[in-house]
């Protein structure tokens, strides 16, 4: 059996494959990070308010698609096995659905688990290449 920084890891890892093949995207439209600035946001403002963030859309649809992306990663690692914290949850949109219809107590345990699991995937996502 697995503890849960192997299982966090190995989602992350799985995140950062994704995003290195081009099938995620972990960064902003100009090249940034976005990776590195959800945990601040969630620290200041709460998961709901950066899932809220990260799904705000605009006539041409979502405006940050990388944010959106990497809510999804965090969204399935929370809906998988064993952190089970969002049963059925399968992106962003559904994950804050889910959020916003269960108690403070679930609310609490997904925003831990979202810094621990960010913890890693900040770490293992390759930063954009520079532009020049």
């Amino acid at each position: 059996m697995k503890n849960l920084e192997q299982v966090r890891a190995q989602s992350a890892i799985q995140f950062a494959d994704d995003v290195a093949a081009g099938r995620s995207a972990a960064h902003g439209a100009e090249g940034g990070e976005a990776i590195k600035k959800i945990p601040p946001m969630i620290m200041a403002n709460g998961l709901l308010a950066a899932l809220a963030f990260a799904l705000e859309v605009d006539k041409n649809g979502l405006k940050r698609d990388g944010y959106a992306s990497i809510f999804s990663a965090l969204a399935k690692h929370l809906a998988g096995e064993p952190i089970a914290i969002a049963h059925g949850v399968t992106d962003a949109t559904s994950l804050i659905r889910h959020l916003t219809e269960s108690d403070s107590a679930t609310l609490k345990l997904a925003t831990a688990e979202a810094l621990e699991w960010l913890g890693y995937a900040r770490r293992f996502v390759k930063p954009p290449e520079k532009k020049s």
